[in-house]
């Protein structure tokens, strides 16, 4: 997902009214012309009015800061720790004078570069699971959250997504290892109103079609964990539960030095998936601690900003409710966890008394 806003050549497709701009500026018409040709004013008009809040300046968040901000979205920043020097080799909006300093105040203003349009604010507040957690979170439409910024606590998470519930906000969760990365999203109710025109916006206007997808709590993802851990699930997103199932009632063993106690674990769940790309579930814990490589966080924040901005405009489907991407097969798969039940099937004896029924 990647967004150009200045190019000087024109995007085919239908005009837009002068009378539809109403609420949107000129300059704000020069800037965002593609995205009013390609997502219609009233689209436009939502992101503009949209307040995100990124959560943890780590892994696809980063490449989601880019996106979101290019697409005219208010966004604030919010991270506690420190600059390092690691930090500067893989988050672009970091520079070598930074280090040491916040890391949300230090990407804020060049975020804020991208976009002068845009609104970009910061903080340092940590994360809470006090009464605080609430204030920190109100006022927001969708929060995207860094699992590493939370300390790794899986608990943490899900009191945040409730509180998101409470507040109608949208919730997204994300975690990176090496080649994988992915996030769980939870838009509660979420009524998508329209859908892109088949071949472009060259094909015209479709008749609006409301559609209602139905999230998971993260709570209820992870009371899933165990049933995912021994279902047909992709190896992948298996690792990714038995991180929840190791760290879920400890989030102090979220250290690399743990890694032998995560290949224990697995092995008494009877859980070690083989994931491509990863040897191991020594080394597959490890890689949890470092960023995921760029092109695996350009990618994944890319899915992660579309599902953002299908949110906020409830336009097209999103993706229910759990995406990993892994760099060594090119692949992003989707997977809804907990599963979907399956609708009861009639035993044959009640159709038999059904069809007796209908006969007399």
């Amino acid at each position: 997902f990647w967004l150009k806003f200045c190019s000087s050549q024109p995007l085919s497709g239908p005009l837009i009214p002068l009378e539809a701009m109403s609420a949107i500026t000129g300059d704000q018409v020069a800037v965002y012309d593609r995205q009013l040709r390609l997502w219609g004013v009233q689209a436009q008009q939502r992101l503009l009015n949209a307040k995100v809040l990124i959560w943890g300046l780590e892994g696809s968040n980063v490449e989601a800061c880019k996106n979101l901000v290019l697409a005219g979205i208010a966004l604030t920043l919010r991270d506690h720790r420190t600059v390092t020097a690691a930090d500067v080799g893989f988050n672009y909006f970091l520079r070598p004078e930074d280090i040491g300093k916040l890391r949300a105040e230090c990407a804020s203003k060049r975020v804020q570069e991208m976009n002068p349009l845009g609104s970009v604010s910061f903080s340092s507040d940590r994360p809470t699971s006090d009464d605080k957690l609430k204030e920190l979170l109100k006022g927001f439409d969708i929060v995207v959250v860094g699992l590493s910024c939370l300390g790794f606590d899986f608990e943490l998470a899900a009191k945040m997504d409730s509180v998101c519930r409470s507040l109608g906000a949208g919730f997204l969760l994300t975690v990176a290892a090496g080649e994988l990365s992915f996030f769980f999203s939870d838009l509660h109710e979420h009524v998508m109103q329209d859908r892109s025109a088949q071949g472009g916006p060259e094909a015209g206007p479709t008749e609006p079609k409301a559609e209602t997808f139905s999230f998971p709590s993260f709570g209820s993802w992870l009371a899933a964990v165990p049933e995912l851990l021994q279902g047909k699930s992709d190896a992948s997103f298996k690792l990714i539960g038995l991180l929840a199932s190791f760290l879920q009632k400890d989030p102090q063993k979220a250290v690399p030095s743990r890694a032998a106690d995560f290949a224990t674990h697995c092995r008494e769940v009877k859980c070690e998936p083989a994931v491509d790309g990863l040897v191991g579930m020594e080394q597959a814990f490890g890689h949890f601690f470092v960023e995921p490589l760029i092109h695996v966080a350009s990618v994944l924040g890319g899915l992660l900003s579309q599902e953002v901005i299908k949110a906020i405009t409830r336009k097209d489907p999103p993706l229910v409710n759990s995406v990993c991407f892994n760099a060594h097969t090119g692949a992003a798969l989707v997977e809804h966890i907990p599963p979907v039940a399956a609708a009861p099937k009639k035993r044959k004896a009640e159709e038999e008394v059904v069809a007796d029924l209908l006969d007399d």
